[in-house]
């Protein structure tokens, strides 16, 4: 067997690494949905962003946090392309993940790096013109990433604990760009949920590599064996917990505990995403599995409605 340069040079024409589609898929289009979650603290801070007096600064909030979500999505992506480029060797020993565009050679390493740093720079580069200090979280959102790529990805529960912090530096940042403080609740929600998304995508690749596990990733089989199904009963327990505690305990959502109406709609959802990891075959990919699942989609959809529709009537 070759080396994974010698790979790289004959995997593929060398055309394919010029090809416009398989450089967006690299990207990973269908990971920006994360991004949303920047959008979280202004939808929560009721007294800003549900006042029906006065708009006030609304419509400037919203834009930064526009800006704010395309600078992850371009952070994000940058990312993906880093772990793409250190994992292109092992990548191709795995069934799936052997067709990535980087692994299969259809984008070339040298365009792969050099879209890389481009958006990296642009990135940050935004997150400083909106804010400053924002300069400083998608720093931080990077370095973890770095250390996860270059070798935090094999230490069990270090690995799923990186990939969870993403989710809550973009809640902090969306903090950070509106000025506003939300409950610290937010943020144990986040972090739970993400454990849980995370934990259940290792459950989901143990379950479905078989005797293969530590070939396609090695950590994998630190996670082999009960103790993947421990942390994953856990992650779902302290998700459901601290949503609920969240709905009654957050100084910014209305008094009259009327967001526990959406407490069921959360519960389905956790349900039905244990469901899936058991069942289904994208089970390692969380982003298609749950926009590819009407029953998880529409349980999404109608948690939104729900929480919208008590806002608005407890203004």
């Amino acid at each position: 067997m070759g080396t994974a340069d010698e790979i790289d040079s004959s995997a593929t024409p060398s055309a394919f690494a010029l090809s416009p589609m398989a450089l967006v898929k690299a990207l990973r289009p269908l990971q920006w949905v994360k991004n949303g979650l920047v959008f979280m603290p202004f939808v929560f801070a009721v007294d800003v962003a549900w006042s029906t007096d006065d708009l006030g600064p609304v419509p400037g909030l919203l834009l930064k946090l526009l800006l704010l979500a395309v600078a992850f999505c371009a952070l994000s992506s940058a990312v993906y392309l880093l772990n793409d480029l250190m994992d292109r060797a092992g990548d191709r020993q795995h069934p799936v993940k052997r067709n990535r565009p980087v692994a299969s050679g259809k984008v070339s390493v040298p365009m792969a790096a050099s879209v890389m740093v481009l958006l990296a720079a642009a990135g940050l580069l935004v997150m400083v013109l909106v804010e400053p200090l924002l300069g400083v979280t998608g720093g931080v959102y990077a370095l973890v990433n770095v250390g996860y790529s270059l070798g935090l990805k094999q230490v069990v529960l270090l690995d799923a604990f990186s990939v969870t912090s993403g989710y809550v530096i973009r809640a902090v940042a969306g903090a950070v760009a509106i000025d506003v403080a939300p409950s610290p609740w937010l943020y144990a929600t986040t972090g739970a949920g993400a454990l849980f998304i995370v934990l259940g995508r290792r459950f989901a690749e143990v379950r479905l590599a078989g005797e293969a596990a530590e070939e396609q990733r090695p950590v994998l089989k630190d996670y082999a064996g009960p103790f993947i199904n421990q942390l994953l009963i856990v992650s779902a327990a302290a998700a459901w917990l601290s949503y609920t505690l969240y709905t009654v305990e957050a100084a910014n959502l209305p008094n009259n505990n009327t967001m526990l109406l959406t407490l069921p709609l959360v519960t389905f959802g956790l349900f039905r995403y244990l469901y899936l990891l058991n069942n289904s075959e994208r089970a390692e990919a969380p982003e298609q599995l749950i926009v590819r699942d009407l029953p998880l989609v529409l349980s999404i959809i109608s948690w939104i409605a729900v929480s919208a529709l008590v806002l608005l009537l407890n203004n």
